[in-house]
């Protein structure tokens, strides 16, 4: 029998981190996983194979929609070959994941082939093709990651009801797709295919698409999309369907009728813990089935620690990444904590999207269309808001539509990590002509200090004031500067004398 100082079950961009960074603090490491699945979904099912076709999609909408504005001409049809591309799409899933089992083993982690399942609180009992194993830890991480939830309505059968993974696998591209589901893996999705001809129609229960981000993006989401000719039915839910001569007919509590050839199924995903025996490790999950942890990542039982998408803190690649190093580090009794508000959230849509921190108190919005590169690459669609708070000027959220937004968002978020203030950006040089520059122009404006936007009109006599009250007076200097005041004597006007 194997003993360990740390074994993690699951390879997922949580899993492979917190093994090669236990790994690095001088732990015993082993990672669990089937050999096939490095990477978890993100890499395989997930994150990496969509933005591969996301990438072609791109190209091919720069072709085929944009490079007429740049005065280039193509002549003839464009013809889509979407067995290349995904070919292309799995190459590039081939080529991480041997990177990835390179570079676990190059750290000097126990790659173990097969699942993993509890036996007791520190023993695991590990199943492959070569038989049946114990291993013994005296620290457990959970990285199992989530599946896609189904829809008892529509359920999937993979050929005309996909599932966002199952949609990766086309090799045919189909002539519609109707989408269930506003979220950001359904926009991502729905963008990629339009862009490659499809004909897409949005179907979202909810009265906006990608609503927990926030008003502002979703309605510039919501024009553009418009725009690029998907069709957006808000308010409306899916109550029936019915498959016939290969078009799937979808059925809506508003009396309509939504015809597609394919339907991609796209409402969620959920926690993945089947055939792990939490019962026998006494680990407890909540009602929908996520374990419960700490802000270090520790579950109910002291030395079995989960992260990423199956403890349903923040359902995010990298941040589950950094719960895996808030884990190890919490082993070691260094505390480190997860804080929601600093992960930063980025979706791969027509204009991009991202927003990191909170999205309330006082804002400042600049245009895109006031960006040199921007206004130079024909992509001025979109804005920068910061967020902060009037008293203290510190900064509490930043939110970026437009090229290059998941790029930027790197930038505020180091500025909230450092809790930084407004002023701080007066210090920092920005590369020009470049987007990441308009990043600063929002903090300018709130004090007035921008050199790219026309300033701010002073209008303190549009403000009325009670009678009488000293908060009057604070207006009173501010007449005076305009010559404006009836309360203090009129500056006298001298006459030019000549000498």
């Amino acid at each position: 029998m194997r003993t360990y100082d740390v074994v993690v079950i699951g390879a997922g961009p949580g899993g492979y981190v917190a093994a090669i960074y236990a790994a690095h603090q001088g732990f015993k490491t082993a990672l669990i996983s089937k050999e096939k699945d490095l990477g978890g979904t993100c890499l395989n099912r997930g994150c990496i194979p969509s933005k591969a076709l996301i990438s072609s999609a791109e190209v091919c909408r720069t072709v085929t929609q944009e490079a007429q504005k740049h005065g280039i001409e193509v002549q003839g049809s464009v013809k889509v070959h979407f067995d290349q591309m995904s070919a292309r799409k799995d190459q590039v899933i081939q080529t991480m994941q041997s990177g990835l089992k390179t570079t676990i083993l190059s750290h000097e982690v126990d790659l173990i082939d097969g699942m993993g399942s509890f036996e007791s609180q520190t023993r695991i009992k590990v199943q492959s093709n070569n038989g049946t194993e114990m291993i013994d830890a005296t620290y457990i991480i959970i990285a199992t990651g989530s599946e896609v939830t189904e829809f008892s309505g529509v359920p999937f059968d993979h050929k005309h009801i996909l599932s966002s993974t199952s949609i990766l696998d086309l090799k045919e591209l189909p002539k519609s797709l109707a989408v269930i589901g506003g979220g950001y893996i359904g926009c991502e999705i729905a963008c990629m295919m339009r862009g490659l001809g499809v004909e897409v129609t949005i179907i979202e229960a909810l009265d906006r698409i990608i609503k927990p981000v926030g008003q502002s993006p979703s309605e510039q989401l919501a024009q553009s999309l418009t725009s690029q000719g998907i069709r957006l039915e808000l308010s409306k839910k899916v109550v029936g369907y019915a498959i016939k001569n290969g078009t799937v007919s979808l059925q809506l509590d508003s009396n309509e009728t939504v015809q597609a050839e394919k339907v991609l199924v796209a409402i969620g995903r959920r926690p993945f813990t089947e055939g792990l025996k939490l019962d026998k490790a006494g680990v407890f999950s909540n009602s929908r089935g996520f374990i419960e942890v700490d802000t270090q990542m520790r579950t109910n039982i002291p030395n079995i620690y989960a992260i990423g998408d199956v403890n349903g803190v923040f359902m995010l690649a990298h941040a589950a990444s950094y719960q895996g190093k808030v884990a190890v580090d919490a082993m070691r009794t260094v505390r480190r904590t997860f804080d929601p508000q600093l992960v930063p959230q980025v979706i791969f849509t027509k204009p991009e999207i991202a927003v990191v921190g909170s999205l309330e108190g006082a804002k400042q919005v600049f245009p895109y269309s006031a960006n040199g590169k921007a206004v130079a690459s024909a992509k001025t669609i979109g804005t920068i808001t910061v967020y902060y708070d009037e008293r203290t000027k510190r900064i509490l959220g930043v939110e970026i539509v437009g090229e290059q937004a998941t790029t930027m968002i790197a930038l505020a978020t180091i500025y909230l990590t450092q809790e930084l203030t407004l002023e701080t950006f007066d210090t920092t040089i920005f590369a020009h002509p470049t987007y990441a520059e308009a990043i600063v122009e929002p903090f300018e404006m709130v004090l007035d200090k921008q050199v790219h936007f026309p300033q701010k009109k002073k209008r303190f006599d549009t403000t009325v004031f009670a009678h009488p009250t000293y908060e009057e007076a604070t207006v009173k200097p501010f007449e005076m500067v305009l010559d404006k005041q009836v309360h203090f004597p009129q500056k006298k006007k001298r006459k030019a004398t000549l000498v």
